[in-house]
């Protein structure tokens, strides 16, 4: 499933690019997502919890960074996760890009995203709507750090 977003943040790029940088500041943004490990400079193990329709699952996740560039403000994850109940899991590749929008920082994402499981089974038609909801609360929440 892809999933493709953007929006704009009240603050100039060279604020707002030290933060998308900054992994476990920036998972702390994300509605249900809390980064619990450093493994080394690049790979990080968290735990997330989301819920689609009547469903609410929990994944314990690997993100690593595969791009993480100042001059472009490309960033780029791998991200592989595991139900905790082991019904089904995530693997995705999530990409963030932010650029000057005249004094705001207009970020775009896509994410390349396989489910599997219950999520999938009970929540399919949802997941779509429930990512945007998730987008939208995470742009809010980096706006409010900032």
């Amino acid at each position: 499933m892809i999933v493709e977003d953007s929006f704009d943040i009240d603050a100039p790029l060279d604020r707002v690019w030290p933060l998308l940088a900054d992994i476990p500041h920036v998972a702390s943004c994300i509605p249900g997502a809390t980064i619990e490990e450093q493994v080394d400079p690049t790979t990080y193990r968290a735990k997330v919890t989301v819920k689609v329709g009547p469903v609410s699952v929990g994944y314990r996740a690997t993100i690593v960074v595969l791009e993480l560039d100042p001059a472009t403000h490309v960033a780029r994850f791998d991200v592989h996760g595991d139900e905790l109940k082991g019904r089904g899991g995530v693997r995705a590749t999530v990409t963030s890009t932010a650029a000057d929008a005249g004094g705001r920082t207009h970020v775009t994402l896509h994410s390349d995203a396989h489910l599997s499981g219950i999520i999938v089974t009970v929540g399919g038609r949802l997941i779509e709507s429930v990512a945007k909801k998730t987008i939208a609360q995470f742009a809010k929440n980096l706006a409010a750090t900032l």
